[in-house]
């Protein structure tokens, strides 16, 4: 099998559950990247709390494009400038957080660097663990004052899963919706997702879809997965993303499991 293009997702999957790359994984991408394979992030996450991640890889002055935000977002590691963007109107972010109001969720945006709020609790708190970036309480108003990338709701893992059946039927036409962590439910503007970002850039870069290998490990990394000639997931991933994967781990994600997979698809990149 030949790989002439590799997607790693980000949390659960190339990091640590302490939001680190392992040794074993990041001395994986680096060989990968030296042997003249392109290696790109696919994530949930924004531009700044992917930066980070991509520096510490080596991944700067290659030429790399990034995919952020649950594929609504595909952004050049050499300065972030944007290559293709899809957003959600200020009308339908409205309808967002009318929506998730009607529920009991609250939403949050991403803006520049800072995510904004309609409240805090334990789980708003937890997104800016993950990613790194402040939180601010703001208005609806202002949460839907310019066309966004995703919207989100962070609570409990049990009322989101009880309402999500009814916030796509609100939303229904307007957004899609998915739940990337138990406590995340992210709503995005129609048409954004990994798989449809993945297979654009791939076109891009003149990959076909049967040489691109793409790792990840949850609800967000699904369509991806599916897609790609190798579509990969550690050992530890949801249950349908395993389904859909072509080859799997033996490691957990926290113990290398990127490691693995790329020794086994790509050993003379290992070299």
């Amino acid at each position: 099998m030949r790989i002439s293009l590799v997607a790693l997702d980000l949390d659960d999957t190339l990091l640590a559950p302490d939001l680190t790359v392992p040794e074993a994984n990041a001395r994986a991408v680096r060989r990968v990247l030296a042997s003249g394979i392109p290696v790109i992030l696919a994530s949930g996450r924004t531009v700044e709390s992917m930066m980070p991640y991509a520096i510490g890889l080596g991944m700067p002055g290659r030429g790399l494009p990034m995919i952020c935000v649950n594929g609504a977002e595909i952004r050049e590691v050499d300065g972030g400038a944007m290559l293709r963007r899809i957003t959600l109107s200020p009308a339908d972010c409205s309808r967002v957080v009318e929506a998730l109001a009607r529920l009991g969720l609250p939403c949050q945006a991403y803006d520049e660097g800072t995510i904004l709020v309609s409240e805090r609790n334990p789980w708003t708190e937890e997104d800016s663990r993950l990613t790194g970036l402040p939180n601010r309480v703001a208005t609806a108003a202002e949460l839907a004052s310019v066309p966004r990338s995703k919207l989100l709701a962070a609570g409990d893992p049990g009322r989101i899963q009880a309402a999500l059946p009814e916030a796509r039927r609100l939303l229904a036409g307007v957004a899609e919706l998915l739940v990337s962590k138990p406590c995340f439910l992210e709503v995005l503007p129609p048409g954004a997702d990994k798989a449809h970002a993945l297979a654009w850039t791939a076109e891009r870069l003149g990959v076909p879809r049967e040489e691109v290998m793409a790792v990840g490990d949850s609800g967000n990394d699904l369509g991806m997965v599916a897609w790609a000639g190798a579509g990969c997931a550690p050992a530890d991933a949801r249950a349908d993303v395993l389904a859909a994967a072509r080859h799997v781990s033996t490691l957990p994600h926290g113990e290398g499991a990127v490691a693995e997979l790329l020794s086994r698809l790509l050993p003379g990149a290992m070299v």
